[in-house]
């Protein structure tokens, strides 16, 4: 009986690992328009030549003086090649129930500047203009722009692209 109900055991297992591995069919469409957009041409953004530090050391030095900010948040996630569009919502979840972290961290990366032109030469959607114009923080209605998430390793790449020649909002150069 136990060999009958290991054997069963193992085909359920096998059965399930066949049907995971499959994608599911795409039953209801484009239903929430979730759908990566067509890729957008894009512009070569003109080089630039640094002043003083690399971006990512401007964005650890500004999250270093976030007093406010949950320490273990600033650990993971203050630092450009951890934040991406596989990040995000994890970065969010964690970091959103701790306090002002999330937007001071955005604060940090972003430097509260305008970033729309960047953002138009790279192709990031229109709708999502409202994460390259930061100048008033961090949109917190994150739902509204799910759709944003295809765009973000974009708007991440605009705001390094500032810091190459911008101190960082503290005035770290």
């Amino acid at each position: 009986m136990t060999k009958f109900i290991l054997i069963a055991l193992v085909l359920c297992v096998f059965a399930i690992g066949i049907v995971v591995s499959q994608p599911p069919p795409n039953i209801f469409g484009n239903l929430f328009n979730l759908a990566p957009p067509a890729a957008a041409p894009t512009a070569a953004l003109p080089p630039k030549t640094r002043k003083g530090r690399a971006p990512n050391s401007k964005l650890h030095a500004c999250c270093k003086k976030l007093p406010e900010a949950d320490m273990e948040c600033k650990r993971r996630f203050c630092d450009f090649s951890a934040l991406s569009s596989n990040s995000v919502l994890f970065f969010l979840s964690t970091c959103a129930p701790r306090g002002p972290t999330v937007g001071q961290m955005w604060d940090c990366a972003s430097s509260r500047a305008d970033h729309r032109s960047c953002c138009t030469a790279k192709g990031v959607q229109p709708q999502c203009m409202a994460y390259c114009e930061t100048t008033n923080g961090v949109p917190t209605d994150y739902v509204k722009y799910l759709v944003c998430l295809h765009d973000f390793d974009k708007i991440r790449d605009c705001f390094q692209y500032y810091l190459e020649d911008h101190p960082n909002i503290k005035g770290d150069l």
